[in-house]
């Protein structure tokens, strides 16, 4: 099964922006990822990361992705990635 890692980065976003894109990445199967040593980090400059929940191919994986990050409502760029399967 792939599993696939997505970052996405908001443009001049505000806390309530990263909470709504919470909300709807969820809504896209999607489950936040806290990163160690980002928590420190302004909302106004963080990224948020999200594994996706469930088996699915890299093409829709992006199409939730793209779903999700453009209900928030502003510039938004997102990076999704196929991990490596552990042994």
């Amino acid at each position: 099964m792939n599993t696939f890692r997505t970052s996405v980065r908001i443009k001049d976003a505000q806390t309530s922006d990263y909470e709504k894109l919470d909300t709807e990445m969820a809504k896209q199967l999607f489950a936040r990822v806290y990163v160690t040593g980002r928590s420190a980090l302004p909302a106004t400059s963080a990224e948020r990361q999200y594994d996706y929940r469930g088996s699915t191919s890299l093409q829709d994986v992006t199409a939730a992705a793209y779903k999700a990050a453009r209900k928030v409502g502003k510039e938004y760029s997102f990076t999704v990635i196929r991990r490596k399967r552990s042994s």
